[in-house]
């Protein structure tokens, strides 16, 4: 009997699959927050204004928004099946943490925006409605879920040190869930926000390109 071995061909897709996502889902970010026609890291009334000024360009950023959510799964398992072949347990633990950013742990604000600009909500009657859906309702304590996510790939960075991928990818993974939240606390410029998560998808791709090839 004659077996024809496929594995290889479809273990190679799947892993330049892989990589790509690693890149792509950061990537989306960084684009979207270095291109916004609004300012994306004022918070309350400020940054409702800006977005309702800039309405008719928003759902082009929603698509790339969506773009890196689609995306976002399988780059935390290319990121991760690296990280764990250097530390298991500990790349383990940061690929369930990391997970977390993918759960839908709430609305999207910038819709719920969205769609009261539309319906002709003015901006402060808006800033209580998004307050509200983001602090009021019960799983509100949920929103801190995104730096447990954070967290996840911190972990991911330092398991993946003892890993094939670059070392300077794996200090970048570090180094990049710190400074992503950097830019809204301290209320920096979109460039500062997107330049952060430019680190993050070196680092993300660094890592991913250190996948096996077979």
């Amino acid at each position: 009997m004659t077996t024809v071995e496929t594995t290889p061909a479809t273990t190679g897709f799947t892993r330049n699959a892989l990589i790509a996502c690693a890149i792509v889902s950061p990537l989306a970010v960084a684009a979207a927050l270095l291109f916004a026609p609004f300012d994306a890291t004022a918070e309350g009334e400020p940054y409702i204004r800006s977005l309702v000024a800039n309405l008719g360009s928003y759902p082009l950023w929603s698509w790339v928004g969506a773009l890196s959510t689609a995306t976002l799964i399988p780059a935390v398992f290319a990121v991760s099946k690296v990280a764990r072949s250097g530390r298991p347990v500990l790349g383990l633990v940061g690929m369930v943490l990391a997970f977390i950013l993918a759960l839908p742990f709430g609305m999207n604000n910038d819709d719920v925006i969205y769609a009261a600009a539309k319906a002709g909500l003015d901006v402060p009657t808006t800033n209580r409605l998004v307050t509200e859906l983001s602090d009021g309702v019960p799983t509100a304590v949920l929103g801190f879920s995104f730096f447990l996510g954070l967290i996840g790939f911190v972990l991911l960075g330092v398991a993946a040190l003892r890993s094939a991928a670059p070392t300077w990818a794996s200090i970048a993974m570090i180094v990049a869930p710190f400074l992503i939240p950097v830019a809204w606390l301290a209320q920096l410029p979109d460039a500062a926000a997107g330049a952060a998560w430019l680190v993050f998808t070196a680092a993300s791709g660094g890592i991913a390109l250190a996948l096996p090839r077979h």
